[in-house]
């Protein structure tokens, strides 16, 4: 279908599916119970964290939840006095990389941290995840649990000798009640984010019952004819590549490749993600975005349409938007991202939506949370539908022109790019394409 789509900010959001009731009713051990393992050698670990669940914590010390409570102060320590679990003492859990993960708050979507120049005393106010804010999940092997901070190589404490409401400091060389902690899910016993379609790329073709190849849509200026050629899109060694290369084709001086997953794959409220990587030179524009399946009917921007990751060719950041009635193009609902590595290497992007919020992350860091509240500002929240996936590779257009400023030789497209194509095709390449709903 064709489009009359102008943009010119890109968009990444996540939206976290809303979760229901807890369990209320784990067991957690007393003071006077036998005690978790006292050194570090004695514990087996890691147990494989419940990661992608929102679970709550409860002390050891004396059986009340850990709470992340922001009316205490942005500095203040999260504590261990609460008799019930609500968002405060929700956190989900996050895988961050390399054996250890990290804790949001389901409240705020901030992360937990062991700041160093706090003492390690655990806070929740970060909004990326570093060295601060990982830790190791400990299975005592007594239905107690322990976290490690990547930061002091200590445990996680509840030393109530600190103050009636247990404030929590990761300063223990070794673990006992008081570095115990019971867990449970929220919702339910098998609450958690499910993946319920995935696209790996294992083959050696595009799977067409996933994805339709697009080579009608000529919008925003664009300098690139897709096509359905082995040349602009192939699938091999695990991974799809959309290939932008300097040819003539129907009057363009470019092509490339765009697939859809219009009629095939659509979904509503969860999250989207994707294993990327990106070619750099300005005026190259992959993206990888969600369109309201109602699209024929409304037509654009009525449909929605929800951008989790654009990239105009720079190195260092991505961008994310929402288009919709009222807040489309130029978009006020936008913003720019930085990854910690080049855009040249894999990231995983990805979005979580909802019918209250919408969420974009990198590598599992929460980058931006736009609230329906925010967005009825500008006009009608138009999230609450099925929508499908898109990828693409654009060559020039209007949202890289507004960014890098060229006219010539081809809007949106310096001499170097241009050469570049000329001189090695360009390659998006994705590893996998991944759909999580909660359940």
């Amino acid at each position: 279908m064709t489009l009359n789509i102008t943009k010119t900010i890109g968009g990444r959001w996540v939206l976290l599916a809303g979760v229901g009731s807890m369990l209320l009713g784990a067991s957690a051990c007393s003071p006077e119970a036998a005690p978790a393992p006292e050194t570090t050698e004695q514990v087996k670990q890691p147990l494989a964290a419940p990661i992608g669940q929102t679970i709550w914590l409860k002390a050891c010390l004396n059986s009340k939840f850990i709470s992340a409570d922001g009316n205490l102060g942005a500095t203040a320590p999260l504590v261990a006095d609460r008799a019930a679990a609500a968002g405060w003492e929700l956190f989900q859990i996050v895988d961050a990389g390399s054996g250890t993960i990290a804790l949001r708050v389901s409240e705020t979507g901030m992360y937990v941290s062991a700041d160093t120049n706090l003492g390690g005393q655990l806070v929740a106010n970060r909004t990326t995840i570093g060295d601060w804010e990982r830790f190791t999940w400990v299975d005592f092997n007594n239905g107690t649990y322990g976290l490690i901070a990547k930061s002091t190589g200590k445990y996680v404490s509840t030393d109530s000798n600190r103050g009636a409401n247990a404030p929590l400091y990761a300063d223990r060389a070794t673990a006992g009640c008081w570095e115990s902690f019971s867990f449970g899910t929220s919702g339910s016993s098998t609450g958690g984010w499910k993946q319920i379609w995935s696209d790996e790329f294992d083959g050696t073709s595009v799977n067409t019952a996933n994805w339709s190849y697009i080579t009608n849509i000529h919008v925003n200026s664009e300098q690139q004819q897709y096509t359905t050629s082995g040349n602009n899109v192939q699938v091999s060694n695990g991974t799809l590549k959309l290939i932008a290369r300097r040819e003539s084709n129907n009057g363009y001086p470019f092509t490339s490749g765009r697939l859809e997953s219009a009629g095939k794959k659509e979904f509503s409220h969860g999250a989207v993600e994707a294993r990327l990587k990106m070619p750099v030179g300005p005026g190259l524009w992959p993206a990888f975005w969600l369109l309201g399946n109602d699209i024929g009917s409304v037509g654009w921007p009525a449909c929605g349409e929800l951008d989790i990751m654009e990239n105009v060719g720079y190195s260092d950041w991505t961008s994310g938007a929402l288009h919709g009635p009222g807040y489309s193009g130029n978009t006020p609902i936008n913003g720019r991202f930085y990854p910690n590595s080049s855009v040249s290497n894999w990231h995983t992007y990805r979005t979580e939506y909802s019918s209250t919020d919408i969420k974009w992350f990198i590598d599992g860091a929460l980058v931006k949370t736009t609230t329906k509240a925010q967005v009825n500002q500008y006009g009608n929240w138009v999230y609450d539908k099925p929508m499908y996936i898109i990828l693409n590779l654009a060559v020039g257009g209007g949202y890289p022109a507004g960014v890098n400023g060229a006219t010539s030789p081809y809007y949106g497209v310096p001499q170097s790019t241009a050469d570049l194509i000329a001189q090695t095709p360009q390659v998006f390449e994705i590893d996998w394409v991944r759909v999580y709903q909660w359940q």
